[in-house]
């Protein structure tokens, strides 16, 4: 700030005149002195004019603070085109309770029907004066966002809806959200979420709905949901323990036994089980229990097991990568137990002797690990070159990261998702890489893969491949040769030239902007030149912000100012100074349930949430 301006803020300070202040606050130019004048303004119409037109937030919020007038207020949330402003005259209506509730919901609610900004819409929405269902009802089935619309969901009530909505959302947060509602209670429909969910966690949080050990024993003998019983096992809301270890021993009818042996924790029962019970499901299920451990058993059973269920678990939960291994090599047919044990191998060498297997599905799993191992760079490249079956190929190819074996393999392959593939894994090089780094073009060694990736962006048949091909460039001459004809994809080459300029325009280092500044590449050298300029135009805006004190324009700049580096530097100076106003708070705060909000609310810093929690008395909410 100016030392005009700060003359200028003093004497309004002063002034009693009125005539004056208004005009400053309606028309000087510096929006700090404005911002002074506001607050030494009395006429609520004035204000009110300010409040509409003033065009700095901060300005405009200040002169509604001072404003009273309930249906302005309204109009301003309703109508400014300002959402800073918006959202902080509701908030201030909320806070200051200026409208009746029945006033404040009518408010909200038309806010959320017609408000364009998000932020604003997902704050409405939480706020705890909005309740009318149909209106909850009508954003949950609407276009909104994703976060907008689960938001609506958590404070519906009808238990109807939120069923369709966990039970035929394609979504499977939005059908969380709707599972989670606590007024969601029919055990028919949580059944069925944990017979049928996709996903996991959805099944998990409805498992651990169910409200009693009966119900929950209803679900569990259901014999559809078999192949959940793990997840369902899970549930540590109720002991089942012993009510299933009795079941075990003393029930006649299989089936319940073998739903039984899914929640015993005994590694007793639980080993005598794998050894001894004729039914496979039984032993099979025993070892898919989390609580069975026992290592050298399952050594003993992985060469001898003749029932593919209980091979499957066995080979699901060794540990013996030379069993395993053995496992493998003396059984090379395609089948769900070879596949998992494949898939938990760590023998690189035998691995690689798969990849040559005449059956592709053998190949297939065999190079999906590899894909997961580290240090398999020219193995993967070996594949992706010679491999025949195009699904294996592909697998190959999403896990090489060196370019010049991409480029290689876009290349030499003839099918073209393989080429895309190989493209579209290759991270481009950064202009800066070529000043601050070795230039890869200069080994020998890599010239003729870099050589074949120009080649393809100027001569390839294919449109695709072509313009893959130019967004990978780090060629200037070739990309400004690309861009500048009537080539297909010569709007790609402009693309890619302005982007190896990026870079540069992110750069906070004064040191490597004046080297860049001084090097032989004209455009590189006036782009730092301009960087720097622009880095002391901001350093300077930065010290002017540090010295500014008043919360609502720190706010404003933190939130709306175009360069981060300012906004950042507004930020940290406003948590500074609400951290003081918070601890100055919570020193004088003689109520109670205010420090406990405090505590809870993470929105502040660990400090005062620990300042507040040392005032407070009651012992059952320390625990």
């Amino acid at each position: 700030m100016t030392n005009s301006a700060n003359v200028k803020i003093e004497l309004i300070k002063q002034s009693y005149n009125q005539e004056k202040i208004v005009d400053i606050a309606q028309n000087d130019l510096n929006w700090h002195v404005r911002l002074a004048a506001v607050e030494n303004i009395d006429d609520e119409n004035i204000l009110k004019d300010i409040a509409n037109n003033d065009l700095t937030s901060a300005v405009a919020i200040k002169a509604m603070e001072h404003i009273n007038d309930k249906e302005f207020l309204s109009d301003i949330c309703l109508n400014h085109p300002d959402s800073y402003l918006r959202l902080t005259t509701i908030n201030r209506i909320c806070d200051e309770s200026l409208l009746s509730k029945k006033e404040l919901s009518l408010l909200l609610e038309e806010m959320l029907l017609n408000d364009p900004d998000s932020y604003i819409l997902k704050s409405i929405c939480e706020n705890p004066n909005l309740t009318n269902q149909d209106v909850l009802i009508k954003v949950s089935k609407s276009k909104s966002d994703e976060t907008l619309k689960r938001q609506a969901i958590k404070k519906i009530a009808d238990e109807e809806i939120l069923t369709d909505f966990a039970l035929n959302d394609s979504n499977d947060y939005i059908r969380r959200e709707a599972i989670l509602n606590p007024n969601l209670k029919d055990l028919d429909v949580l059944y069925k979420i944990i017979r049928s969910d996709s996903d996991e966690f959805n099944r998990i949080m409805a498992i651990y709905k169910i409200p009693d050990a009966e119900s929950l024993l209803k679900i569990i003998y259901k014999k559809p949901l078999h192949n959940r019983l793990v997840e369902i096992a899970q549930n540590t809301n109720f002991s089942l323990n012993d009510y299933f270890t009795h079941v075990f021993e003393t029930e006649k009818d299989e089936y319940k036994r073998q739903v039984a042996i899914n929640f015993i924790t005994d590694s007793d029962i639980l080993e005598n089980a794998v050894l001894n019970e004729c039914n496979d499901e039984i032993r099979a299920d025993a070892i898919k229990n989390k609580s069975f451990k026992s290592q050298e058993m399952l050594d003993e059973l992985i060469l001898n097991e003749s029932n593919p269920k209980v091979l499957f678990e066995i080979v699901s939960k060794i540990q013996n990568q030379e069993l395993l291994t053995r496992y493998v090599e003396d059984h090379l047919d395609y089948d769900e137990v070879t596949v998992k044990a494949i898939s938990r191998l760590q023998n690189n060498v035998l691995l690689e002797k798969l990849t040559s297997h005449p059956e592709s599905r053998i190949r297939f799993e065999a190079v999906k690990k590899i894909s997961k191992l580290n240090n398999q760079d020219e193995l993967l490249r070996d594949i992706a070159l010679t491999e025949i079956c195009e699904e294996i190929c592909v697998v190959a190819v999403e896990s090489m990261n060196i370019r010049n074996d991409l480029i290689e393999v876009a290349d030499k392959r003839r099918e073209k998702i393989i080429r895309i593939k190989a493209l579209n894994q290759i991270k481009p090089k950064r202009l800066l890489d070529n000043f601050t780094g070795p230039i890869i073009r200069n080994s020998l060694a890599d010239l003729p893969f870099e050589f074949a990736l120009e080649n393809m962006a100027l001569n390839d048949r294919d449109d695709d491949i072509r313009k893959l091909a130019t967004s990978k460039l780090d060629d200037e001459k070739l990309l400004y040769e690309i861009s500048s004809g009537g080539d297909v994809n010569s709007i790609d080459a402009q693309i890619r030239l302005d982007s190896l300029f990026e870079d540069i325009k992110r750069i906070d280092n004064d040191f490597i902007l004046k080297r860049l500044a001084d090097c032989n590449d004209s455009e590189v050298s006036a782009m730092a030149q301009e960087r720097l300029n622009d880095l002391t135009t901001w350093k300077s805006r930065i010290a002017e912000v540090n010295e500014i004190n008043d919360v609502n324009t720190l706010k404003d700049i933190s939130q709306n100012d175009f360069n981060y580096l300012v906004r950042s530097e507004a930020e940290g100076k406003l948590e500074k100074i609400l951290f003081h106003i918070r601890l100055d708070e919570i020193e004088d705060q003689s109520n109670q349930e205010k420090l406990k909000a405090i505590v809870s609310d993470e929105g502040f810093s660990y400090e005062i949430r620990r300042k507040a929690l040392l005032l407070i008395a009651d012992e059952e909410f320390l625990k």
